[in-house]
């Protein structure tokens, strides 16, 4: 499951993606597992249109419920988002990713979830 969560990602997420569209992260760049994981560690830009809010906001932040790349795949997290400082990146301003990719199994989300909350970047 996790290469496949992983190719769905780079589909879009990488220089010269086939599924790469204006307005998508800019920063993101997922065509190897290393510069994914490094880019995961950095902050959202290049949002457009009803997206911008969330420029500048952590794509992994201090736990899960602060972390962009959550909110994305889970409607939960989303509905309640709320980073300081970006009042603007709520719920409205989040894509729902799991339109693009199919939902996220439960215990994959949670191994993320985990893995922030853990401190798995530090």
């Amino acid at each position: 499951y996790a290469n496949a969560t992983f190719q769905m990602c780079a589909d879009c997420h990488a220089p010269g993606a086939p599924g790469f569209v204006q307005g998508v992260e800019a920063t993101q760049d997922w065509s190897t597992r290393s510069t994914a994981f490094t880019s995961l560690q950095g902050n959202a830009s290049g949002l457009e249109g009803n997206f911008a809010g969330c420029n500048g906001v952590p794509l992994i932040g201090a736990s899960s419920s602060t972390s962009l790349l959550v909110a994305v795949l889970d409607p939960n997290v989303r509905a309640s988002f709320s980073v300081a400082g970006f009042p603007d990146c709520t719920a409205d301003a989040i894509a729902d990713e799991s339109l693009r990719v199919g939902t996220i199994s439960a215990s994959a989300l949670q191994d993320l979830k985990d893995f922030i909350d853990e401190g798995g970047f530090d």
